[in-house]
């Protein structure tokens, strides 16, 4: 090559890496996300920025949060105009019931306008009790259905429910579904082909093109939603796939929760599902009445429990999952019991773990022994250490597979969502969860953990200490990786 040929792609290349650090600094907030591009593009010259541009950057980042943000606004109003707010004055006669738990209730209410109401709750411990009921209802519907999935699976459980949508948008029930693209897209050729063939309105929360493959994936719609009639949700960690099902033998047995919810917070999973409805496409949904049907739970029996609803995404303007997280972490008194099966927590989440360890507070982790995700799996144990060496027990699942993402603090606050605990479901990822207040629920919740510790091995810190230097070496790799998933 000509030495002004060497010269020139010298002078181009190093503005392209001027551009390139400029641009990381920039637009990604996460500072370990930072360092580890800027390591990447100086490790790997050429490859390293090529990477970056076609995995590190989302282009559709700001046409989703635009449209996202401002549907969250317009729906938001309608929404908070046409229903009150009776959070005060139910704190009125709880605050005493509530304890310090009175401050999580007005946190949530500040960061993300959630109501406080009185509920019941039914518990729905692994897919093969979760179907049954949520078929039951759903052929209860009489005006409406509203289902919001990540995962949806061309199987027989994915079918069930088909063909009940169909049945039920023939007696004329209208019947609306958002699915992830990704996630789901075994079922366009099919399943999804059928539903609009039959009526349902049914549209991808975002759209994957080949070429913007990876931007795409940068923010995915996490949710596990079902409203019907606006009367009755479902929300919780069991996509609708047979694997979640161990009455059917896929071969791995798998343990998750969801949660069913009758009562006023099943107005704000319609919220937050209309908001991401009406970002979608044209046709957006304005507020009626028929959608939020008044109907309040009555009595205050032990069967009665508190909840609010948090949602979570690009389009807010804090991390309203993640800023839930830690003040629950930092409030747990006596007791704080946690499953999640990805763990790659910030550096505010895992602060609050080691702090209520060591300030007494009985602080236990459940994790699967062995991950779906070997990079997830070996970066999450990353933070085993220092988790261990501040007094919290952690506990690997050898059954199966865990894949819960629940919390339950002092046996009264309970958390049953979608989120995982690590960035994605923190900032990127649409995610949703109920956090129930109550003794009742609290000690289902707990008592369920209790049972999922029989089929775990405790993790000490002589049994990590014995980890050779390679293996060390191969968690902090995979944690570095991490950092780009």
């Amino acid at each position: 090559m000509p030495l002004y040929l060497k010269y020139a792609a010298s002078i181009v290349y190093t503005l392209v890496l001027l551009y390139t650090v400029i641009r990381i600094l920039l637009d990604t907030h996460s500072t370990s996300k930072t360092l580890a591009y800027l390591l990447l593009i100086v490790a790997f010259p050429v490859a390293g920025i090529i990477f970056y541009y076609a995995f590190g950057i989302n282009y559709r980042h700001k046409k989703i949060t635009n449209k996202g943000i401002s549907s969250l606004k317009e729906f938001g109003d309608a929404f908070r105009k046409n229903i009150p707010d009776e959070t005060l004055e139910i704190l009125k006669t709880n605050s005493a019931a509530l304890g310090q738990y009175t401050e999580l209730v007005h946190f949530i209410h500040k960061i993300g306008d959630e109501d406080l109401s009185r509920n019941n709750f039914k518990l729905l411990i692994n897919g093969e009790v979760k179907f049954p009921e949520v078929l039951r209802t759903l052929e209860t519907a009489t005006h409406f259905i509203h289902m919001e999935y990540y995962d949806w699976e061309n199987d027989t459980r994915g079918n069930q429910i088909k063909e009940v949508l169909l049945r039920k948008t023939a007696e004329g029930v209208k019947v609306r579904v958002i699915y992830d693209e990704y996630a789901s897209r075994k079922i366009k050729g099919n399943i999804v082909r059928e539903l609009k063939k039959g009526g349902v309105e049914i549209f991808p929360a975002l759209k994957v093109k080949f070429i913007r493959l990876a931007s795409g994936l940068n923010h995915r719609d996490h949710r596990k939603v079902i409203i019907v009639d606006g009367l009755i949700g479902f929300v919780g960690g069991i996509n609708v796939s047979d694997r979640y099902d161990n009455s059917i033998d896929t071969g791995l047995y798998w343990r998750d929760t969801h949660v069913k919810i009758s009562g006023p917070a099943v107005l704000n999973l319609q919220r937050h599902f209309i908001v991401n409805w009406n970002a979608l496409q044209p046709n957006k949904l304005q507020f009626e009445k028929s959608l939020f049907p008044n109907k309040k739970i009555s009595g205050e029996n032990e069967e009665v429990q508190l909840a609010q609803i948090v949602s979570g995404g690009p389009i807010y303007p804090t991390s309203n999952i993640m800023l839930t997280y830690f003040r629950i972490f930092s409030l747990a008194k006596e007791k704080l019991y946690i499953t999640n099966p990805y763990f790659i927590p910030s550096d505010s989440i895992l602060d609050a773990l080691k702090e209520a360890s060591i300030s007494g507070t009985d602080v236990r982790l459940l994790m699967p022994l062995k991950s779906d995700s070997a990079i997830v799996g070996l970066a999450s144990q990353f933070y085993f250490k220092e988790l261990l060496q501040a007094g919290v027990k952690i506990y690997l699942y050898k059954k199966g597979f865990v894949h819960a993402k629940t919390a339950v603090a002092d046996s009264f606050v309970s958390v049953v969502g979608t989120a995982n605990m690590d960035i994605r479901s923190f900032d990127l990822n649409f995610e949703i969860m109920s956090v129930i207040y109550g003794k009742n629920f609290g000690r289902q919740l707990e008592d369920a953990f209790l049972d999922d510790l029989k089929e775990c091995k405790q993790l000490t810190l002589e049994e990590w200490n014995k980890n050779s230097k390679t293996k060390q070496l191969t968690i902090a790799v995979a944690r570095l990786i991490s950092e780009f998933l």
